[in-house]
């Protein structure tokens, strides 16, 4: 697989089709942090994707040792614009009919830990660093999807407890592509619809969550 090459019409995303792997790279800053641009190029690549008769799995990465760890620039008149925002995303991503894989190739916490579980099969880089902050809410599904493992383990890489497999640091992209390419089964796309069949709910417990945590805080402001 390729590096991630810069393409018009995207800021905070790069997206092109190599191998017939649709690949989403997330370009954020030194802090792993997106804006709220992200999103929406994000629905725009997964868009294309999804119409491509080409494009036969989707893989989601990041760049600079960074998958992705959550927003910068964000504004306290923000907080709806970003619900709608992530509830979107994760139900494009649950319903997606094709197979997605996450290639986390760095630190990877809280809103990244979110958009790796979606997936299908999360692939890790070795001494890649998960975690998920105490007083972290969830926005993506990830009340249901944490459930993947019988418990999420903070800290490095590790198969079967905070991602499904680790490849070496200096072939990581080289296997991960190979092990895409092996993997197009039809069965992956069915089994992430029907793990997350109930979606819709799912977010809107989280957003009530969200929205509740958000009322009690300004309360006590």
């Amino acid at each position: 697989m390729s590096k991630a090459p810069r393409v018009a019409g995207f800021k905070e995303i790069s997206f092109w089709q190599e191998d017939g792997i649709g690949v989403i790279t997330i370009l954020s800053d030194d802090a792993g942090k997106v804006t709220l641009l992200f999103f929406e190029e994000f629905l725009k690549a997964i868009s294309l994707a999804m119409a491509d008769d080409k494009v036969k799995s989707v893989a989601i990465t990041g760049s600079n040792d960074n998958f992705l760890s959550g927003i910068r620039n964000f504004g306290k008149n923000q907080n709806m614009q970003f619900l709608d925002m992530v509830n979107t995303v994760a139900s494009f991503v649950a319903m997606l009919n094709k197979p997605v894989f996450s290639l986390v190739n760095g630190k990877c916490s809280d809103l990244g830990v979110e958009l790796s579980l979606l997936t299908d099969i999360s692939i890790a880089r070795e001494g890649s660093i998960f975690s998920i902050s105490n007083n972290y809410l969830p926005t993506m599904g990830l009340s249901r999807t944490i459930s993947k493992y019988p418990y999420f383990l903070n800290g490095k890489a590790k198969e079967g407890l905070n991602c499904d497999i680790v490849f070496s640091q200096d072939k990581f992209l080289d296997q991960a592509n190979d092990y895409m390419l092996e993997n197009f089964q039809a069965y992956l796309p069915m089994a992430r619809r029907q793990r997350f069949g109930e979606i819709n709910l799912i977010l809107a417990n989280e957003r009530a969550t969200y929205l509740s945590q958000l009322i009690n805080m300004r309360e006590t402001q």
